[in-house]
């Protein structure tokens, strides 16, 4: 299984948005154990996915998300010009800013499309993310 994970908003709290491309939270609570939980318990691929710059992500993550602590698994780089569209490495943390193939993606502000299109744009007026 890959598991994609949305950066601002679901690993890095983002009460402020864009804010110029800084990153100025901590992670939310939790965030770095279920990356870790993924990889170790599950045995699942993960990647991180933002619109951010990857090595400003990865250094956050580092610094911040993994508290400068040695850690059991690599962080890597996800090059844009890979020829595969997927991240299958285990024990290592992937970061992009590429749509990837996963077999779910974790974002604050996804929908889950049902198949169906006759109540979508009601659905969407009224949608909030967990923030509000």
């Amino acid at each position: 299984m890959t598991i994609s994970i949305d950066f601002d908003g679901v690993i890095h709290q983002y009460s402020k948005g864009w804010q110029n491309g800084e990153i100025y939270d901590p992670p939310i609570k939790g965030a770095a154990r279920f990356i870790y939980d993924c990889m170790f318990e599950k045995n699942w691929s993960v990647f991180i996915l933002s619109t951010r710059e990857v090595h400003q992500i990865e250094k956050w993550c580092r610094e911040v998300l993994f508290q400068k602590k040695e850690l059991p698994f690599e962080i890597t780089i996800i090059p844009n010009d890979v020829e595969k569209p997927f991240w299958n490495k285990k024990k290592n943390l992937g970061i992009t800013n590429r749509k990837l193939a996963a077999h779910i993606y974790i974002d604050d502000r996804a929908y889950k499309f049902q198949g169906t299109y006759e109540s979508l744009k009601l659905e969407i007026e009224s949608y909030r993310t967990w923030q509000g």
